[in-house]
């Protein structure tokens, strides 16, 4: 591999463990008492409370795991079972993004853990992300790169 090349590759979630699980133990870690909605396996990605799945892109940047959430809408791919109608209106701002991202962070495939970054296109060739962990716009580029015909994008916040 070059000096500085990120490398991403797209991830496919296993069934096991159980999301639920690793949300429970997130949330008690956290002191959290209940949970409301938590990430689950569906339809070959990850769905979370009334959301399409999310397309998932896993990469490693300085030594550390990153995962990137896509909705397939957006990037113009179709999910066998997964609805099509329009996102919800402001759904990246009111996404819950710890009870999304905690579980995931903690999952045994990314030793050590792993950052999440959940993405929004609002259009041309900008993208605008929410992340929990350490931020990684440079990888989050280089899957949308994967993902479409644009080759430059750009942060929009």
């Amino acid at each position: 591999m070059l000096v500085g090349m990120i490398t991403v590759e797209p991830w496919v979630p296993p069934t096991t463990p159980d999301l639920a699980a690793l949300a429970m133990a997130a949330a008690d870690e956290a002191g959290i008492a209940s949970l409301r909605a938590w990430p689950e396996v569906r339809k070959g990605g990850i769905g979370f409370a009334t959301l399409p799945p999310f397309l998932c892109w896993r990469g490693m940047q300085a030594g550390a795991w990153h995962l990137v959430l896509l909705q397939a809408r957006e990037v113009g791919a179709l999910v066998p079972g997964a609805r099509i109608e329009r996102l919800p209106e402001g759904w990246l701002e009111s996404l819950d993004l710890a009870a999304l991202a905690r579980p995931l962070a903690r999952h045994p495939a990314f030793s050590g853990g792993a950052s999440i970054h959940v993405v929004h296109l609002p259009g041309g060739e900008s993208f605008r992300v929410r992340t929990f962990g350490t931020t990684a716009p440079e990888l989050v580029a280089e899957v949308l790169k994967r993902t479409s015909h644009i080759q430059i994008w750009n942060l929009a916040d």
